[in-house]
């Protein structure tokens, strides 16, 4: 599983069918947000690749999974984000996957401080979800923001892979929240379930 496909890979016979699927994401802020933005607009128009707008804001994702308690993920994250100050994050370049399903991104590096995040996140999906993502595990997480997610043809991804192979970016941005997220099938949409401001204690923004 991962973040943006909508495939249905999940046996709902063996997890129930009251389980939804959701994630635990930060999402981008102010510039950060908008250059995000340009640049899904550019693929659009260019690559024509617009899956990775199925949730429509720009995002570093932590991890996912099936459960049936999104009330205790929600008490849970409510918590932990109290206890968290706004964090640093480095973008270092543009980069891709080929397999599970073909990705251009942009990475980020795992510090720190985003590591031990992303290890208590993933730590509170497995205690309620029934299945996390694997591939967001701690040992296998790549942290990124992704630019084209699944949609892209071959030819195109190898075309987009060279239009940018000159491409340098390197910044640094301060990410001031997590957001708990859920999947709608009936519109094949991602939307915020809950925003959780860190550092505060109500953190009950939607």
């Amino acid at each position: 599983e991962s973040f943006i496909s909508f495939k249905k890979t999940t046996n709902f016979q063996d997890i129930g069918m009251r389980a939804i699927k959701l994630g635990v994401v930060s999402v981008l802020e102010r510039e950060a947000y908008e250059e995000i933005k340009k640049m899904w607009r550019l693929f659009e128009k260019e690559y024509d690749s617009k899956a990775v707008q199925n949730f429509p804001h720009p995002h570093l994702s932590f991890q996912g999974g099936m459960s049936e308690d999104l009330k205790t993920i929600d008490l849970d994250l409510q918590n932990l984000a109290s206890q968290i100050s706004p964090f640093p994050v480095v973008v270092g370049g543009i980069d891709s996957f080929n397999k599970p399903e073909r990705v251009i991104f942009l990475s980020v590096v795992k510090s720190k401080i985003l590591k031990s995040i992303h290890e208590k996140i993933d730590d509170i999906l497995k205690k309620y979800c029934t299945q996390t993502f694997r591939f967001y595990s701690p040992q296998d997480w790549t942290p990124h923001i992704t630019l084209v997610h699944g949609d892209i043809t071959p030819n195109l991804f190898r075309k987009a892979k060279k239009d940018l192979e000159n491409y340098r970016l390197h910044y640094k941005l301060t990410l001031h929240n997590i957001c708990l997220v859920r999947w709608y099938d009936q519109d094949r949409k991602i939307r915020i379930h809950k925003k959780y401001i860190l550092g505060q204690e109500n953190t009950l923004s939607r």
